[in-house]
């Protein structure tokens, strides 16, 4: 809250005043991020407050947080007469909004709780007056939105905050230039015309404000408001504000979930009883697959095709069908020996002529013939005929 107003030329010394800063809220939609385009004027009272402002928001993912920064344009008289201070207001606030009641298809809550904190520091120059004030504002306000496109906004606010008030006012100069004149100025006395000129107050202030703010929502992007606060730039003065607010983000996640219940009851609103029989039949037509209605063409009997016989079975085909599986193949043995030629006995004529009989050579043992040796093996091998000598 900004302390202003001096008179100079022998006007009544007045304090530091609160209630000089710029609006702290410039929009309670909370539902996007959003840049805001202000207006203001004080409606009554012996002075004048004007604002231009423009701010930026930034809403949280839930939808609850708003940051909301401020620059504005700020011009103050306090009297009719007295000087225009020209000056600048910057702010930046955090608005809380806790819904109340369950929300509209487009994200507006039917009834909230809202409070901000933050501070709007100004500065308010006019030659021989300068003003800087540093207030720290705390509101609270509660949003009721009757319909989806408009909001009722009441609100109140206090606002402590430190003052520095500059005022240079007229002081006689009369005996001091007489003394530059002869010489004898001396220092004091030049230090008691600055002390009588220069007034700085420095005093803490406790600004009080309330109003209501109306918005409609024209569309998912835009919003118009008019704004009608009581305590801005006097403690008793009325002033009336409009704002732009245009979104340039989409609508935030938590708002958007918390507007999907209302969507699902929608849809879930009870089917007329001729609606239901339509989709039923609707469904029974795509689930049925469609009739032949056309007769096939009938084939004369001499173009019938005769059905295909099966081929002949022939005698080795036969064979082959009625032999009997192969047994598995084994290793094939080895044929036995087979035994060798004995020699003959030796005739009597050899007995009576003397000459010894050859002894015959010892057979081997013959093995008993197991088997048949089968039809793939090689034939036993023989031995040589002798040689004759």
């Amino acid at each position: 809250m900004l302390g202003l107003a001096a008179s100079v030329l022998g006007s009544p010394a007045l304090l530091a005043r609160p209630n000089t800063h710029a609006p702290a809220i410039s929009t309670w939609d909370a539902r996007a991020s959003s840049v805001v385009l202000g207006i203001g004027r004080s409606l009554g009272g012996a002075g004048d407050f004007t604002r231009l402002s423009y701010n930026a928001n930034f809403s949280s993912t839930s939808g609850v947080l708003s940051a909301q920064f401020g620059v504005h344009y700020l011009t103050y008289k306090d009297h009719e007469d007295s000087v225009l201070a020209r000056g600048v207001s910057a702010g930046g606030v955090a608005l809380f909004n806790f819904p109340l009641a369950e929300r509209f298809g487009n994200g507006v809550p039917r009834t909230s709780f809202d409070f901000y904190v933050g501070g709007v520091p100004t500065a308010l120059i006019s030659g021989q007056l300068n003003f800087i004030s540093v207030p720290l504002v705390l509101g609270v306000g509660m949003p009721v939105s009757p319909a989806p496109w408009l909001s009722i906004e009441p609100w109140a606010e206090l606002s402590p905050g430190l003052n520095f008030d500059t005022r240079i006012q007229a002081v006689s100069t009369a005996s001091a230039v007489q003394s530059a004149m002869d010489g004898t100025l001396t220092r004091s006395e030049v230090e008691d015309l600055v002390s009588e000129g220069l007034k700085i107050t420095e005093e803490t202030t406790l600004g009080k404000r309330a109003g209501v703010s109306l918005s409609g929502h024209l569309g998912e992007r835009v919003d118009l408001g008019v704004h009608l606060a009581i305590g801005a730039g006097h403690s008793g003065s009325a002033s009336f504000g409009a704002g732009l607010v245009v979104r340039w983000d989409a609508v935030v996640p938590g708002v958007r979930r918390a507007t999907a219940p209302d969507s699902a009851a929608e849809l879930e609103r009870p089917v007329p009883p001729v609606c239901a029989a339509w989709q039923v039949g609707l469904e029974r037509c795509i689930a049925t697959p469609p009739r032949r209605t056309t007769p096939a063409p009938s084939v004369p009997p001499s173009s019938a095709v005769a059905p295909v016989s099966a081929p002949p079975r022939t005698r080795a085909r036969a064979r082959r069908i009625a032999a009997p599986p192969l047994a598995p193949a084994t290793t094939p043995q080895q044929p036995a020996p087979l035994p060798l030629p004995q020699q003959p006995a030796p005739s009597a004529a050899r007995k009576k002529a003397g000459q010894p009989t050859p002894s015959s050579p010892a057979t081997l043992p013959v093995a008993p013939a197991t088997g048949a040796p089968p039809t793939e093996a090689l034939p036993p091998l023989q031995a040589a005929p002798p040689r004759e000598r």
